[in-house]
């Protein structure tokens, strides 16, 4: 395997693009679409908040066929909890596309990402819709990718080069998510694309293993989306030998979408509103590989552990307190504790370390947290950023 450059549109027949069409303020870019060039096998992962935006249940509509050939996504706003015209406006952004390409509209998949309540200006989406297909391009990643952006600061691509059988094989994608970002499903917007010949089953299969393995192990504030989604597409043309569960094949292409996935993950925490640190809480010798999870995610995700980390405040104690509220296995005499490679709880009890030696450590923008439960063979990682003054400022005037 090896990374590659195009993103979205690096595996063969996908092609992107990403316009100003005057939802955001700011006039940057707040529309994309991603098309391929002949019907692919589809499939979504989405939010698991019961407040869900038009776009994720139309979207479970329109894969009940596990089929599409485009997604169009607008940024700046969220088009939920808008009522009936809410839903109108998204199944009239699929209409426009679908038009415009000569293809179905289920097989349009949308998108919207923003603030939440607005109604959605959808006769600036129209009418863009024309010079957004116009200006599709193999080299078109970038244009979508800054499409799809809210608070980040910088575009989220990778992609992904890897045989199966004799034959070359891409993935590739884009994602958005800075804030707002809990790890229950895939917590931001991503877009995948795959040239691989796969049935609907196994790309379903491997969709939501890698969700499950990547964006299900991020947070940044513990606050989750109403508009969360994972969507990939499967075109086929590299024509390998078509890869079903169960095989080497998929073990390779279900590793690869990981990859991509882990990579994306990674630039979100990075680019997290805010933060000034990323941050590794790795848990091993759990009971269960739930329990790893679990632990991993409830130290991640403390409010009192993110403050430290701004703070460069090495207080362990909040690590443990945030383990022994997780719902999991624990036997407190049994866990030690890393603060990057120092030792600071063994098994029995504290271990006395100079202060600097630790303020040292969570004066790093890159940080490693291990927790030793001494109680099982599974291991689970999840990553997470700081909470920073910055963070309560974005997100106090996150409307205006």
């Amino acid at each position: 395997m090896k990374a590659i450059h195009g993103g979205v549109t690096a595996p063969i027949g996908f092609r992107a693009n990403g316009l100003f069409c005057g939802i955001k303020k700011s006039k940057r870019r707040d529309l994309a679409l991603i098309v391929s060039e002949r019907p692919c096998h589809a499939a979504g992962v989405f939010t698991t908040n019961k407040v869900q935006a038009s776009c994720v249940v139309i979207n479970k509509e329109h894969l009940r066929d596990h089929r599409a050939q485009a997604i169009i996504a607008n940024s700046g706003n969220a088009n939920c909890m808008t009522g009936r015209g809410g839903f109108e406006n998204s199944r009239a952004m699929a209409a426009v596309i679908s038009r415009a390409l000569k293809i179905r509209k289920k097989d349009v998949l949308v998108a919207s990402t923003g603030v939440i309540g607005k109604p959605l200006p959808i006769k600036k989406i129209i009418a863009a819709a024309p010079e957004l297909v116009r200006g599709l391009s193999r080299k078109g990643s970038e244009l979508a990718a800054a499409g799809i952006l809210t608070t980040d600061r910088v575009n989220k691509e990778a992609a992904l080069e890897f045989m199966i059988g004799k034959r070359r094989v891409r993935i590739g994608a884009i994602a958005k998510g800075a804030g707002m970002i809990h790890p229950q499903m895939a917590t931001m917007l991503c877009f995948a694309s795959t040239d691989a010949a796969i049935t609907p089953a196994a790309l379903r299969d491997a969709l939501a293993r890698a969700a499950g393995k990547t964006f299900n192990t991020i947070t940044i504030d513990g606050d989750m989306s109403t508009n969360d989604m994972a969507l990939v597409l499967a075109s086929g043309m590299a024509q390998n030998k078509r890869i079903v569960e169960g095989t080497k094949d998929f073990r390779i292409f279900s590793r690869a979408l990981e990859t991509v996935f882990l990579t994306l993950a990674k630039q979100m925490i990075r680019d997290a509103e805010g933060a000034t640190k990323f941050v590794e809480v790795c848990v091993r010798h759990a009971q269960t590989k739930e329990d790893a999870l679990a632990v991993a995610r409830s130290i991640a995700c403390s409010s009192l552990f993110k403050c430290a980390l701004f703070g460069s405040d090495p207080n362990w104690g909040r690590i443990a307190a945030a383990a022994g509220y997780a719902d999991a296995h624990m036997d407190p005499r049994r866990m030690q504790i890393y603060l990057g490679r120092e030792l600071v709880l063994r098994r029995g009890g504290r271990v006395k370390k100079k202060a600097v030696i630790l303020n040292r450590i969570f004066a790093q923008k890159n940080i490693r947290i291990t927790v030793d439960l001494g109680l099982g063979k599974y291991a689970a990682t999840a990553y997470t950023c700081d909470f920073s003054t910055n963070y309560v400022r974005i997100n106090s005037a996150y409307r205006t």
